[in-house]
């Protein structure tokens, strides 16, 4: 014998719809929930229409404002490439000093030892 089963997706789909049914059901079948639903309907409806007529109004004024917002966005990007590449150049000179300063006070130190190691000598 062997048994069936069905795949983890079927299934899941399939008490999905299931639990989808029963609430759609059970909505419909109280008249206050069913006049809600309706309601509610329809205010999405003349939201969207309210939304869709401003946008078709004022597009030309959304599309200025976007193009002008878009301006101040790859201007303010441009501005901080630049700031980031002056800190850059500074951090590597920085860097660069850094290392001259090291190195010239090992060099001091040497000839301070050398001095003394020639004045001991004396």
């Amino acid at each position: 014998m062997k048994k069936k089963s069905c795949s983890s997706g079927v299934c899941t789909s399939l008490i999905i719809g299931g639990v989808a049914v029963i609430g759609v059901a059970t909505i419909l079948s109280k008249k206050k929930w069913r006049d809600q639903v309706c309601q509610e309907a329809k205010n999405l409806k003349e939201a969207t229409t309210d939304t869709f007529v401003f946008i078709r109004d004022n597009r030309e004024d959304i599309i200025d404002q976007v193009k002008e917002t878009a301006t101040e966005v790859s201007t303010i990007i441009s501005d901080l490439s630049a700031d980031f590449r002056k800190l850059s150049d500074t951090a590597n000179h920085i860097r660069i000093s850094s290392k001259e300063a090291i190195e010239s006070a090992k060099e001091a130190a040497i000839e301070v030892k050398y001095l003394k190691n020639h004045q001991n000598d004396e």
